[in-house]
């Protein structure tokens, strides 16, 4: 025998199963949200602090080899070499810019060009046949402002850990709120099917 619904409990089927389509859209709107916001944490790890320390990391490295340049005796010896140093930093802070940088990333990174434009007078006035005395250089004065690039290294490395850890956190957060909001989702998915059974099939009272 098949079955037969009244015309209310059709209406009522209708607008049951319009509750439960209009359930699972908003949840899977909720969910690509979620999705998106965990992906470009994912995403901003990578490109704007991991890359970025590896950016770091290089430039110290050859900041390290240009320092040891400048304590050989022969300039003409060693003069391209600092120029391809410079070249492979010119390279890596341009890459370090095109990442994400926070308010206080950008005020570090400002001091850093500054400090390597510095850096870079000290070593062209270094590559000139005067002594250092005659062109008002010292090794103290190229020692101070290789120590100023490295704590502004220092600061900006410590930047990418603590942006990352947020990062980090940020998805862990939004990862939890989105298992909540299944396990919501199947309670709610429950109950509204055991509201759509009472709906079909409970007969009105008579008066």
């Amino acid at each position: 025998m098949g079955w037969k619904f009244s015309l209310a409990q059709r209406i009522r089927m209708g607008l049951a199963m319009l509750v439960v389509f209009l359930l699972i859209l908003a949840t899977n709107l909720v969910d690509r949200r979620y999705f998106n916001v965990v992906q470009k944490s994912i995403t901003t790890v990578y490109e704007d602090r991991l890359l970025a320390k590896d950016y770091i990391y290089k430039i110290s490295r050859q900041l390290q080899k240009k320092r040891d340049f400048l304590a050989i005796e022969d300039k003409a010896q060693v003069k391209k070499k600092i120029i391809h140093a410079n070249d492979s930093i010119q390279i890596l802070t341009t890459k370090f810019a095109a990442t994400r940088l926070t308010d206080h990333e950008a005020i570090l990174f400002e001091s850093l060009k500054k400090n390597l434009d510095e850096l870079y007078d000290h070593e062209r006035r270094w590559s000139l046949d005067a002594s250092f005395r005659e062109e008002g250089l010292t090794a103290e004065t190229i020692d101070n402002t290789f120590q100023a690039i490295y704590d502004d290294l220092d600061a900006l490395a410590k930047i990418q850990i603590e942006e990352g850890k947020n990062e980090i956190i940020i998805s862990t957060e939004t990862i939890n709120t989105s298992n909540l909001i299944s396990r919501l989702e199947i309670v709610m998915l429950v109950i509204i099917g055991v509201l759509i059974q009472l709906l079909i099939f409970l007969k009105p009272l008579s008066r």
